[in-house]
């Protein structure tokens, strides 16, 4: 059954946000230890120009992924109980990590599979085109094994379903997610006004609060969607 389009969320997830600011410091952690990486980067793989493959890259990509998880979990417990416990979250988190990982690991493998295969054309809009499709498609995969209790093997499959089964509400959580994203980690961070180090923290703090953001809205529609209303 196709269920009306709750845009109210969007809006109702702002001061839930300001209640529960726990809710981006996993993301947090994360972007400011990918300082450290990028240092030690430069360092460990100086031989070669600094050059490592992108291998630094994918595994802030997949701590990122885990720390979302965590966030997800944390923003499903402050929408149910008004507010969330951090500890709480990690704990839960922890015992689901190989799942949640699974599906960090499918979601980013797949849309870049999606955009590698649009880059192909030569079209730069047809690779944007692709890789958002994809995010269409996979985008419950982490909150599925976060708090769907869906296997990681299975979230993908899981997260093509529900985005199958409300594809305007899930359009609208992509396009959202995406607008809050570039708006915070592509051009917020052009006009940033502290020194090198200063801007490298400052873009943490940015990139964690997008990512709070995305998972207050990505985990309510996604309980929304697949299974438990919260009103």
């Amino acid at each position: 059954m196709t269920r009306k389009v709750d845009l109210a969320m969007y809006a109702q997830a702002l001061p839930l946000y300001a209640r529960n600011l726990g809710v981006l410091f996993p993301p947090l952690i994360v972007a400011l230890i990918a300082i450290g990486l990028d240092d030690f980067r430069q360092w460990l793989f100086s031989a070669i120009n600094g050059n490592d493959g992108g291998l630094i890259n994918l595994l802030v990509k997949v701590m990122l992924g885990f720390a979302f998880g965590i966030s997800v979990i944390f923003a499903d417990d402050a929408w149910r109980h008004g507010r969330a416990s951090l500890p709480s979250a990690w704990a839960d988190g922890r015992r689901k990590a190989g799942n949640i990982l699974i599906a960090v690991i499918g979601f980013l493998f797949l849309t870049w599979i999606a955009t590698y295969i649009g880059a192909i054309s030569g079209n730069g809009y047809v690779a944007q085109a692709l890789g958002a499709l994809a995010v269409w498609a996979f985008i419950y995969s982490i909150p599925a094994a976060a708090i769907g209790g869906t296997p990681g093997g299975a979230a993908l499959s899981a997260s093509l379903q529900s985005a199958r089964r409300q594809p305007l509400a899930t359009a609208i959580l992509v396009i959202i997610s995406l607008i809050v994203w570039v708006g915070l980690t592509q051009y917020a961070v052009q006009w940033l006004p502290f020194n090198e180090i200063g801007n490298q923290i400052a873009v943490a703090l940015l990139t964690a609060i997008a990512l709070g953001y995305i998972a207050l809205v990505v985990s309510k529609q996604y309980s929304d969607v697949a299974f438990r209303p919260y009103w």
